[in-house]
């Protein structure tokens, strides 16, 4: 059905878990009742804290859709983040609002029946398993949680023991799995016969835990998980648990949200069945059947992806991106690495703009051209829908600095994916080497035109700019101050930035460096090396009256025959 309605969505980041059901449960009841959907999420880099991904939510005009759905259960690891959501929905929206989840200040709120279905788990370690003594683990003592309020009920109910040493409450994530392992293995925590936890995550997290500190599961203690994410089908010990119904969920709340514009009945719709799904933790085993091909497909596909990504050479190629016009042919010539969209577009502003500059949108600006816009539209004037049903909008942050924001439009309901986040990541951090460069340039150009005043003036502010570049630890990229690093150096046909903690990657090459680092103490001492001028003590006579410079941390680095003299002479300038 084509969509002239739509809906916003505010959820949190997609992590190739249960909680995506809940858009893909919102994309398919609201397009076929004729609304487009635009969702606002915060893909993130780190998992606990957020570097400002959260300004997209300041995006939304309530005023351009017909209703508003807010996924509040996604932001378990944020909750930080829901009373400013909450409160700017209840001020500023004008249109009709479902939560799903829990609220204390809106009042259309759709649940998940956690309660009944942990029900299910505790009940299947007591009656099939006997066990008496059980723990559950996870949540927050001040925050309710209708899976804690389970829990109580079965104990209770089958007159089993429940007092506040039943319940552990570890938080929302792995750390107080890790804690609680520990605590068994000393004694300082009686172990139970089972545990039970509030979901997979934290399960796996505790299984392995258990495995480090002697434990065996299920042979000395039963562990169970919840909502049936991929953690419970690890390859190592397979996890009791139950299918949280998110994408059911989703559609309810369409349905309720519906029901709210046009003033019509709320459509009645029909849950699936639910039954525990058994795994090694409790000792039962796998014993429902699994769509092998299904998987294996599903496996292939993700190996391909996986693949192009790494043979795209995206972050070398980007690290030589030098002009906006440049930017927008790389995302032309990349935007494939983003499976199944059939609209790509990526918008450039600051925190506090009105408005921002299109620099690429399929079909439409495709060769360099921009339009600006206002940034609330999502999209120029010039842009026409067609197919597109389900639009996700998020945002292009680095080093807690707005960039902008990238739109992905697909045809059928979808999900992104972690490629997706990477190239969202990857785009403002090619935004962020455009500023930088820049601000290089603009420099070099005040040095070349103005006064001795000012050539000092200028040479201040732009120490105060706290010059940086990125670094590759571990995955992901991390900004390093120039003050930090000792030297530049290449080997493996790779450029490495040296630092008092180690060597890291960097993208650039090393005649690159040279060029921008020029004017920041940075001299070339060799074919191979760019060494920090302010990092240097001196230097001395080595082997064969080879020059070698000494570092301020003793470590001392070939100086070649060509640049000898000239290293010299910087150094007594230096």
């Amino acid at each position: 059905m084509p969509a002239d309605k739509s809906i916003a969505v505010i959820f949190s980041d997609f992590k190739n878990d249960h909680n995506d059901g809940f858009i893909i449960g919102i994309q398919n009841q609201a397009n076929a009742c004729g609304y487009r959907t635009f969702t606002f999420s915060m893909p993130q880099t780190s998992e606990l804290y957020t570097h400002n991904e959260e300004w997209i939510y300041s995006l939304i005009d309530y005023d351009r859709y017909d209703g508003v759905i807010f996924v509040e259960h996604t932001f378990s690891t944020h909750k930080n983040l829901i009373p400013p959501i909450e409160r700017s929905l209840r001020e500023n929206c004008r249109c009709p609002v479902v939560v799903i989840g829990q609220s204390n200040l809106l009042p259309n709120v759709i649940g998940m029946e956690n309660k009944k279905n942990f029900e299910k788990v505790v009940e299947h370690l007591i009656t099939e398993h006997d066990c008496k003594s059980v723990y559950c683990l996870g949540g927050e003592k001040s925050i309710a949680d209708e899976r804690i309020d389970g829990f109580v009920e079965v104990m209770n109910r089958y007159g089993l023991p429940c007092g506040e040493e039943n319940l552990l409450y570890g938080g929302y994530w792995i750390s107080g799995a890790e804690a609680l392992a520990k605590d068994i293995a000393y004694g300082t925590v009686e172990k139970p016969d089972a545990i039970v936890c509030l979901n997979d995550e934290i399960a796996y997290a505790l299984i392995k835990q258990l495995f480090f500190v002697g434990l065996r599961v299920p042979e000395d203690i039963l562990v169970t998980g919840f909502d049936d994410s991929p953690y419970a089908s690890n390859s190592a010990v397979s996890i009791t648990t139950l299918t949280a119904d998110t994408h059911f969920c989703g559609q309810r709340a369409v349905a309720l949200l519906h029901s709210l514009i046009t003033g019509e009945e709320t459509e009645q719709l029909k849950p699936k069945k639910h039954c525990i799904i058994t795994g090694e933790s409790c000792g039962c085993g796998r014993k429902s059947k699994l769509n092998v091909r299904a998987k294996f497909d599903e496996l292939h596909k993700q190996e391909i992806a996986d693949m192009e990504f790494r043979n795209s050479c995206f972050e070398e190629k980007l690290y030589k991106v030098r002009s906006q016009e440049e930017l927008s042919h790389f995302i032309k010539n990349h935007k494939y690495l983003i499976r199944n969209q059939i609209s790509v577009s990526v918008n450039l502003m600051e925190n506090g703009d009105e408005n921002a500059k299109c620099i690429y949108l399929k079909d439409y600006l495709i060769n360099g051209e921009t339009a600006e816009f206002r940034a609330e539209n999502i999209y120029p004037d010039m842009f026409s829908f067609g197919a597109i049903q389900n639009v996700h909008v998020m945002p292009l942050t680095f080093d807690k600095r707005v960039y902008g924001f990238m739109t992905i439009g697909y045809a059928e309901p979808n999900v992104y994916t972690l490629h997706a986040k990477q190239f969202a990541n990857r785009i403002a951090i090619g935004a962020e080497m455009l500023r930088v460069r820049q601000q290089c340039t603009d420099y070099a150009q005040n040095t070349q035109t103005d006064t001795k005043t000012d050539i000092i003036r200028n040479d201040l502010e732009a120490k105060k700019l706290a010059a940086a570049v990125m670094v590759v630890n571990k995955g992901s990229i991390t900004k390093v101050p120039l003050e930090n690093i000792l030297y530049f150096e290449t080997g493996e046909k790779k450029v490495f930035a040296a630092l008092k903690s180690g060597k890291y990657e960097i993208k650039q090459r090393l005649f690159e460096l040279e060029e921008m680092l020029s004017e920041k103490d940075f001299f070339r001492i060799s074919r191979s090396t760019l060494i920090n001028m302010k990092r240097t003590v001196g230097y001395k006579n080595g082997f064969n009256r080879t020059l070698l410079a000494v570092l301020s941390t003793k470590e001392e680095l070939h100086v070649s025959r060509m640049y000898g003299e000239s290293f010299k002479k910087r150094l007594a300038e230096s």
